[in-house]
């Protein structure tokens, strides 16, 4: 018999764990000088062997006290005091090539300060720190033995999917934990764990990023204040041919990588591809790791051969095969309420729930509170009475049982999960799974992957309204959230009720960082009288510099300007669209265009904005004002007062008398161009390029220039149209 200990925690992101004879839950070797009151549980061995062995009563996976580390997390930023004092420095020299690196000790850890870079030219080639997940913590040795007695490499199963099966015959090669892989003796590749006792020494996944990035080398406002000598570069990327890249992949010992971004301060965990380099590094940390693979394991006919039981639907007579999982009840099938075999999410959520979600969909942008929003679980749904929709969280429990984790902090995503759940039927291209717990997951016919909702919910990449989906596909199963339309229908697997299962979607194994929220510009307003024409303006003091609250109306005398594009007969609401000729001279006396380096420092400070709450927000909702913007309205955090004045094109005929002008877009260009008088905001700005095209700050209602623009004025590139855009003058 084999035994492994494999031992896993962190965020809500992809695990992949081997198959094994046996599990039991390793010891945790970390350690911190801050005592967090981490829990621990004790271990859980899971028996597989073939189906002759299959266990005559239920096996349970305990969660009353799971051996996920809970993460730190800080309500405040707890600024430390970052001075050379507390960093303590060493050097190690790896004897396989010569090479010295610096090490820091941080808490009760001792890392190296800089990435591996042993033999990295025979995984990446020219690139600079680069490795793929297999070549990092497998080893260039590691191998397990194939069914003829050759050596597999973990490559050869990796590049094919992860396994080999055929519906009958499964077997794994899962790596030794805690791993050596590429680190020399005496180190290993940091474990969750580590990463994560590292984080909470650094004030938590909310601002570790902040402490442990480096002082220099990160784009924008991105660098951190490197108080402990961690020293987080961003990643080189081999297809940018300056070589910098703006993120960071430090890998661990799981396909997951510690994460940090040049947009916020925050330090979290991701899942990573474990066939190919996509720009992950590794930084060892001291401690004996185990070198290569363990044993090959063999699983072979483990098919379920247990007992189902029944459940009968009171609302339609149907009767459902029902199986237990350890220790919960699913249904084996899927549920078919009005003879259905897929629902939209309105069919799968039935009823509003108070507090989270709404009592009907609103396409729009009301809903991003839902990644927060506490609803206690479980919740029915379309399932009958005693049963509920799962939540993400009950669908990792899922996933860790079968794969014989200790806990359910993750998802154990791929190869491994899929197999497990899907049935030796029904899959295409010779595809079925072992179905080893009698879930019989299956696709529709002429379908290669089957879909399951939960019942949380969470904003996507562009702050779309999603569900955490279960998909189960030929190769692989995954948690991802995706984005809910009319039209999107998946499957249901109802679960039975049980106490153990009632938890809230702020319970700590649904950790997510939550950015702080959006401020809105509440100091003062000054005043200015243009003495020129009587038109009164706001004044606002942003970081030293005194602007316009309000765009420009003066109208120069025997010069061209139009009004603005919100309502072409009136320019009082708006002010004035000024070409550039005549934007140079518009301002009143004492006042001024600003300047390229003013507007850079405008748009600084909004980065800043953006990177403090988490990099999740537009920059240009900065600057909008919070009424008058036809898609999204702004937060007006410095007081700016953006307004969607539009910009005016026109054109003179061979009289030079204008004879054609268009309020956004010159005819014929609307496909480059967003149309409608309410989405865009143009500001000209002081100063030319080293091609005498003119500077200009742009905001539209999708984005702001991350750097002052400049445009080619006159002519612009619309078949010679010229521009007029708004005027926000500074003082003096």
């Amino acid at each position: 018999m084999t035994l492994f200990c494999c031992k896993i925690s962190g965020l809500r992101f992809w695990v992949i764990c081997g198959a094994l004879l046996v599990f039991t839950a390793c010891q945790d070797n970390s350690s911190s000088v801050i005592d967090f009151g981490y829990e621990s549980s004790s271990s859980l061995t899971l028996s597989l062997s073939n189906s002759s062995d299959q266990p005559s009563t239920p096996r349970k996976l305990d969660l009353s006290s799971s051996s996920s580390r809970v993460p730190v997390v800080y309500d405040k930023d707890p600024k430390f005091a970052c001075s050379d004092s507390t960093k303590i420095f060493g050097e190690f020299t790896d004897a396989r090539d010569g090479h010295v690196y610096k090490t820091v000790k941080i808490g009760d850890q001792v890392w190296m300060a800089e990435n591996l870079e042993y033999n990295r030219e025979k995984y990446t080639g020219e690139s600079k720190y680069y490795y793929s997940w297999v070549d990092a913590v497998g080893g260039i040795a590691a191998g397990c033995s194939g069914d003829d007695g050759s050596v597999l490499y973990i490559s050869d199963y990796v590049y094919k999917k992860h396994f080999v099966y055929d519906g009958v015959t499964f077997q794994n090669c899962p790596i030794a934990r805690p791993a050596r892989g590429l680190c020399p003796d005496g180190w290993r590749i940091p474990t969750t764990d580590d990463f994560q006792t590292l984080l909470d020494y650094a004030g938590g996944s909310k601002y570790a990023g902040k402490y442990l990035k480096s002082t220099t080398g990160w784009s924008g406002v991105g660098n951190g204040l490197d108080c402990f000598g961690f020293n987080a570069l961003p990643s080189y990327s081999k297809d940018d041919p300056n070589g910098l890249f703006e993120d960071l992949h430090i890998l661990t010992d799981e396909p997951k990588a510690l994460y940090m971004s040049y947009e916020n301060p925050f330090a979290y965990f991701t899942s990573v591809t474990t066939y190919e380099a996509s720009g992950y590094v590794v930084r060892c940390i001291q401690g004996d790791g185990n070198y290569g693979l363990d044993l090959p394991i063999d699983r072979a006919e483990n098919t379920y051969t247990g007992s189902f039981e029944s459940f009968t639907d009171t609302r339609d007579g149907h009767v459902y095969k029902t199986v237990d999982i350890g220790g919960w009840v699913w249904m084996a099938e899927n549920l078919s309420y009005g003879s259905k075999e897929t629902y939209t999410y309105d069919e799968m959520i039935n009823a509003p729930v108070t507090g989270c979600y709404l009592d009907i969909l609103i396409w729009g942008d009301d809903y991003g509170m839902w990644n927060y929003c506490a609803a206690e679980y479980p919740i029915q749904g379309i399932c009958p009475d005693g049963w509920h929709v799962p939540s993400s969280y009950e669908w990792r429990v899922l996933s860790a049982f079968v794969n014989g984790l200790s806990n359910a902090t993750n998802f154990a995503e791929g190869a491994y999960t899929g197999p497990m759940l899907k049935s030796t039927s029904g899959w295409p291209d010779g595809k079925n799974g072992l179905d080893a717990y009698g879930f019989g997951a299956k696709p529709l016919e002429g379908k290669d992957q089957v879909r399951f909702w939960s019942s949380t919910n969470a904003a996507t990449t562009w702050d779309w309204f999603g569900n955490v989906v279960l998909t189960i596909g030929a190769d692989s199963a995954r948690l991802k959230t995706d984005e809910i339309n009319g039209s999107y229908e998946a499957s249901v697997r109802c679960l039975k009720d049980d106490d153990s299962q009632k938890r809230t979607s702020s319970s700590p194994s649904d950790f997510s960082i939550k950015p702080d929220e959006p401020t809105t510009y509440s100091g003062e307003y000054g005043k200015f009288t243009d003495e020129r024409d009587g038109n009164v303006y706001r004044t606002v003091d942003i970081d030293g510099t005194v602007w316009f609250a309000d765009n420009l109306k003066y109208e120069v005398p025997d010069a061209l300007s139009f009004c603005n594009c919100a309502d072409t007969t009136s320019c009082d609401g708006r002010g004035r669209l000024y070409p550039w000729d005549v934007a140079k001279n518009a301002c009143p006396a004492g006042w001024r265009l600003p300047s390229v380096e003013e507007a850079n420092h405008l748009l600084m400070l909004a980065a800043q904005a953006k990177y403090d709450l988490g990099g999740f927000e537009r920059t240009e909702r900065f600057f909008k004002d919070t009424v008058g913007w036809k898609y999204k309205d702004g937060y007006n955090t410095f007081g700016f007062s953006a307004v969607p004045a539009g910009e005016m094109f026109y054109r003179f005929d061979s009289l030079s008398v204008i004879d054609e002008e268009s309020c956004n877009v010159p005819k014929g260009y609307d496909e480059l161009m967003l149309t409608g008088w309410s989405v865009s905001a143009g500001y000209w700005v002081d100063g030319e390029n080293a091609k005498g095209e003119q500077a200009y700050l742009y905001i539209n209602e999708s984005g702001v220039s991350e750097f002052v623009s400049w445009y080619p004025t006159p002519p612009n590139t619309f078949k010679n149209y010229y521009r007029a855009i708004s005027v926000r003058c500074v003082k003096d």
